[in-house]
């Protein structure tokens, strides 16, 4: 190596390791911000925030047309509603731990509306900068209301909870930019501050308003109420006499605005400056954690796709809601639930009604939501597809969301398929769904994420994400103890208490003098969901998917069982890992009996596929053969093998266009299947992106085996479902400006419950997966060959030196005439380190303007 070349490489050392110890300092700081601090934890608003604790203050965004009084009750914005004339709104750019941005293009008001929440290092202030703007078209003199509601419950001294807002009196600040300004005390929070303050350029009609409302305990959610309720009674003022636990700070607006809503605990002053600066700092770190965690392959490049990738999580983690309240359950165990008889359906349904209904115990729960406008809080089946990104982004919080989920299971192993806590997430349940029934089931989706949990942890596959105590830590803490097993012993108990649940209430009758079964099949392993209709299966979680035609207490379902295993070879793995030789050994055989099951009671020889099994009319074992998801599900969950005999019919059956497969993913039911596209159309012919993303996941999987007789086609049929996939959901985002349920296997359009930024977000998994031997695919052409050292290469590192010698000089003299000057350009060379170490903390904010993808209204149908 030449001495010019040496010379370089030292200098270029020096200035990173000098700029990594500043990186890593503020590493170590990030690392102790966490989650459990002020957040956007209110998803069914479209912009509410509270503490992740039981008690919280609740506080949130609302805002309308502010021409008169009528026009603010009748425009009045909350909460998420599926058809509020939105051409578009969500998180561009957000993380739970920072904060981020979010857009709302309000068609129907004329407005865009930003909102940027930030919060200190420590999460103990925080502010949200709403700006407004007038969409294109609008009244030069548009008016807008705009609200901002603080809420406690029991509000008295005696509690230690006092709220109290006013208008600021002239002269309060210089530049008369504060409006209202509210003292407060709350217990564990002590004394607070809130303030509204704005720009000097904002055009304020009237003055600022403060209303003041009392709403009995556990009524405090109803904010929108409330104040329509006081806006009717044309009250412009009130007195605050310590009897209100709500208050609403009303401002109006003339054209564009801007204004910062801030919240500080005492002897700390964030103000409008600080969020500046925050907010800048953050957008220089987000994109690389982003390229970090979730790098996007060469085939989706372009700005419109780093868009759609940052969108797709941040729309994820927004829907991160924090839920505590009672839940309605039917604890009466009545006989008909067993679903021993021939009109089981029945039978239990006049059980229902009769039955005596119990409010339990208030519970908590974080968790992810599907949709935050259709379905704003916790539903186990989805939640395990939630957490497969986030667990990638940020493992300590997707472990403590599992670990709320596991807190509600009860004695026996049960956990509610869907989380409707308190009078809040009722409101948004018709009647008939809010009781849950501990014999029901949902598809034990939380049993995924054991392997990748523990891969993290070990460090057996890559972790970019936010510093984790559980993986930066492994295997010792210096002591010689393993500290992984501090979280994963007690991990490992109750998922298997929820497992052997599973087995025990969804298990199938094995009674020979019953019903028959196939010579060879082991007596006990097979299931059937429980809660079965003839036209639904709502607990399989696949809803309206054809089954067998009455149903019958004999049958099996192939997906039961398929779950059954995929959730007996995760804790395997983790049995292992813990040393529990016993639970190593019950889980190894339950799993060998269960691959021999699939193959015995399921796989249909005239269909070659896997199918659902009940007993005919002449008393014979039969299958019953809707091919579709349901037959994939041993596939999709891991229990075939490359060399499995009947590997390449299943990849048939996903290929064939004349079944599954579509330019837009792999459909929902079979186009020949008799039920396809009808009645409910559901899931019968619709592409759901959780169930392709595991295929793509599985085919990748066979791509990159080192060996197998289907590994050339599965590379192939994985490579192009991705494309269809990713394309279908990118394509649907740009025209609309939302996600989607589901989408049409003949248009790719998105159907369903709009804003589906729950298992949809699973996509961000697949962006960045290579397929080998692709060849017609950009950006796969395998590894680049290093290029010879040339004398063009001499000359470039020459210049390169002389060039950071020069930017040496530059640095040194900047930070003697402009010290302002070095520190941007310090803060943007410690962003690149920190990449590089993965010790950043993130927070950003970028706006996709919507508008420039020309987005019509649209109208869509509800989720059944």
């Amino acid at each position: 190596m030449s001495f010019v070349r040496r010379l370089a490489c030292v200098w270029s050392i020096l200035l990173f390791y000098t700029v990594a110890a500043s990186a890593a300092a503020d590493g170590r700081a990030a690392a102790k911000t966490n989650w459990r601090t002020w957040a956007p934890y209110r998803p069914n608003l479209y912009f509410g925030v509270r503490l992740p604790v039981p008690d919280s203050l609740l506080m949130g965004l609302m805002w309308a047309r502010g021409d008169d009084e009528d026009s603010i009750v009748r425009s009045l914005r909350d909460t998420c509603e599926q058809d509020e004339g939105m051409a578009g709104y969500g998180w561009t750019k957000y993380d739970v731990r920072t904060g981020g941005t979010q857009l709302i293009h309000d068609q129907e008001l004329q407005l865009d509306l930003q909102t940027q929440f930030t919060k200190t290092p420590d999460g103990k202030a925080w502010a949200v900068r709403v700006s407004g703007t007038p969409r294109i078209g609008a009244p030069s003199k548009i008016k807008t209301m705009v609200a901002f509601h603080l809420a406690q419950d029991l509000l008295n001294a005696e509690a230690g909870k006092k709220l109290e807002c006013n208008e600021a009196p002239d002269g309060l600040s210089a530049d008369q930019s504060m409006y209202i300004a509210c003292q407060g005390e709350y217990p564990n929070m002590g004394h607070f501050e809130f303030r509204a303050s704005g720009r000097a350029t904002n055009k304020i009609v009237g003055k600022p308003v403060v209303r003041q409302a009392s709403m009995p305990q556990g009524q405090i959610w109803k904010a929108k109420a409330a104040f329509v309720d006081h806006v009717k009674a044309a009250s412009d003022t009130v007195s605050n006499d310590g009897r209100g636990n709500m208050q609403f700070l009303q401002l109006t607006f003339e054209g564009p605005f801007e204004v910062d809503f801030i919240y500080n605990p005492r002897d700390f002053h964030l103000d409008s400056a600080n969020i500046t600066t925050l907010l800048s700092r953050s957008k220089l770190q987000f994109d690389d954690r982003l390229r970090d965690v979730f790098p996007v392959n060469n085939a989706f490049e372009g700005e419109g796709y780093t868009k759609f990738a940052a969108g797709l999580l941040s729309n994820l983690l927004g829907g991160l809601g924090y839920f505590y309240g009672d839940s309605k359950v039917d604890n009466t165990r009545a006989p008909e639930y067993a679903e021993v008889d021939m009109d089981f359906w029945t039978k239990a349904g006049q059980a229902m009604s009769r039955a005596k209904i119990t409010a339990t115990p208030p519970t908590q729960l974080l968790s992810f939501t599907p949709s935050r406008p259709f379905f704003p809080r916790g539903f186990l089946w989805d939640e395990g597809f939630h957490l497969l990104p986030v667990i990638e982004w940020d493992l300590d919080l997707a472990v403590s969301v599992i670990q709320t989920w596991l807190d509600l299971m009860d004695e026996d192993g049960w956990i509610a398929r869907e989380q409707i806590l308190g009078p809040e997430a009722r409101n948004k349940v018709p009647e008939k769904f809010q009781v849950q029934y501990p014999h029901y089931a949902n598809p034990p989706t939380l049993s995924l994420l054991l392997p990748l949990v523990l891969s993290k942890i070990t460090k057996a596959s890559p972790y970019h994400g936010h510093p984790s105590q559980y993986a930066a830590t492994y295997p010792s803490n210096g002591d010689g103890e393993a500290t992984d097993l501090l979280s994963l012993e007690k991990l490992y108990p109750l998922f298997d208490k929820h497992y052997e649940w599973f087995r025990r209430t969804q298990a199938g009758n094995f009674r020979a003098a019953q019903y028959p079964r196939p010579d060879g099949a082991v007596v006990g392993e097979g299931y059937r969901w429980r809660g079965r209709t003839p036209t639904h299966t709502l607990t399989s979680g696949l809803d309206d998917y054809p089954r067998a035609s009455p149903p019958h207490p004999g049958e099996l379902h192939i997906d039961a069982l398929a779950w059954v295993g995929a959730s007996a070879k995760a804790l395997l793995q983790l049995a292992r890992h813990l040393g529990l030789e016993s639970a190593a050994a019950k889980h190894s055989k339950h799993l060998e009996d269960i691959e021999r099951n699939l193959d015995v009671l399921h796989w249909d020889e005239q269909s070659g596929a896997y199918c659902d099994a009940t007993i005919g009319s002449s008393g014979e074992y039969a299958r019953v053969c809707h091919l579709g998801y349901v037959s994939l599900m041993p596939f999709l969950l891991g229990l075939m093998d490359a060399e499995h005999p009947h590997l390449p019919a299943v990849l048939d059956l996903l290929s064939d266009p004349n079944k599954l497969w579509s330019p837009h993913g792999l459909r929902s039911l079979s186009l020949a299947d008799k039920f396809y596209g009808k009645d409910e159309d559901y899931w019968r012919g619709a592409v759901w992106m959780n169930m392709n993303v595991l295929a793509v996941q599985q085919l990748h999987v066979l791509a990159v085996a080192e060996n197998g007789p289907e590994k050339g086609r599965a590379a192939r049929i994985g490579a192009e479902l991705r494309r269809n996939v990713v394309q279908t959901v990118y394509d649907s985002w740009a025209t609309t400006g939302f996600v989607w349920e589901q989408y049409s296997d003949k248009t790719g359009k998105g159907k369903g419950s709009r804003a589906f930024t729950g298992w949809t977000a699973c996509i961000v998994l697949l962006m960045g997966l290579d397929f080998p031997s692709l060849g017609a695919e950009k950006g796969n052409q395998g590894a680049s060959i290093p290029a010879k050292t040339t004398t063009a290469t001499i000359i470039v590192m020459v210049l390169a030196g002389f060039i950071f010698v020069l930017a040496i000089i530059v640095l040194v003299l900047a930070s003697i005439l402009h010290r302002p000057l070095i520190g941007k350009i310090w803060e943007r060379l410690k962003t690149r380190v920190q990449r590089a170490t993965g010790r950043d903390q993130v927070t950003y904010e970028e706006i996709i303007n919507l508008d420039d993808q020309d987005i019509p209204h649209t109208n869509d149908d509800s989720r059944s």
